[in-house]
C-alpha cells in the first residue's frame, strides 16, 4: 500500500491483510511470548528474608540398578534381566570456594575463601556442591541377551542412562 494521503479502502486493507497475514501472525506470537512472565511468583506464604532450603537428591547405587532393570525387563524380548554398574568415581561433596587472585609486577598471589550463608536461625552454613558419579562400566544379564536386536536395544538404553558408550556395555544370556 503507498501512502497518497487518504485513507486505503476496505478493499485495499483485505489485499494488504492477505499478502501478509503470517508475517502478523509471527510478530503477534513474537510479543506475546516476550510479554509472558519468565517465573511466577511463589504463593504468598513465604516469609521475606526466608531462605529455601533444597533438599539434596541421595545417589544409591542399588536403586539406580534396580531401576534399570526394572526397564530393561520391559524390553520386548529381553525378559528379567539383572544390571550391575561399577562407578569410576562416586558422589564427591565439595565445599564451594571463591579465589581472589592479585597479580602484581614480581609476585602472584591466590586466596581462597569458603561460600557461606546465613541460615534460619542466622547461623552460617557452608554451601556445598555436590558432583554425581561417573560410571565405568555395565553389566546386564537377561534371557534375550543372545538375540542381537535386544542386545542392541539394551546397550542403547544402558547408554543413555549412565552416558557409557558401547564400549564399556556388557549384555550376556542369563536365566
Amino acid at each position: 500500500m503507498k501512502w497518497s494521503g487518504k485513507l486505503p479502502t476496505q478493499e485495499q486493507w483485505r489485499k494488504w491483510l492477505g499478502k501478509y497475514k503470517l508475517v502478523l501472525v509471527l510478530v503477534l506470537a513474537g510479543v506475546v511470548l516476550l510479554a509472558w512472565p519468565a517465573q511466577r511468583a511463589k504463593s504468598g506464604n513465604t516469609d521475606q528474608g526466608e531462605t529455601e532450603v533444597v533438599e539434596e537428591e541421595v545417589f544409591s547405587l542399588e536403586e539406580l540398578e534396580e531401576r534399570l532393570a526394572q526397564a530393561i525387563s520391559r524390553i520386548q524380548g529381553a525378559g528379567d534381566s539383572t544390571v550391575l554398574l561399577s562407578l569410576d568415581q562416586g558422589v564427591e561433596r565439595v565445599l564451594a570456594t571463591d579465589t581472589l587472585e592479585e597479580q602484581g609486577e614480581d609476585s602472584r598471589k591466590q586466596e581462597q575463601t569458603t561460600v557461606v550463608y546465613s541460615g534460619k536461625d542466622g547461623e552460617e552454613v557452608a554451601l556445598v556442591t555436590q558432583y554425581y558419579p561417573s560410571f565405568r562400566g555395565a553389566l546386564v544379564v537377561c534371557p534375550g541377551g543372545d538375540d542381537p536386536q535386544v542386545r542392541l536395544a539394551v546397550t542403547q538404553a544402558v547408554s543413555a542412562l549412565t552416558g557409557l558408550g558401547s564400549d564399556r556395555i556388557t549384555v550376556c544370556v542369563g536365566e
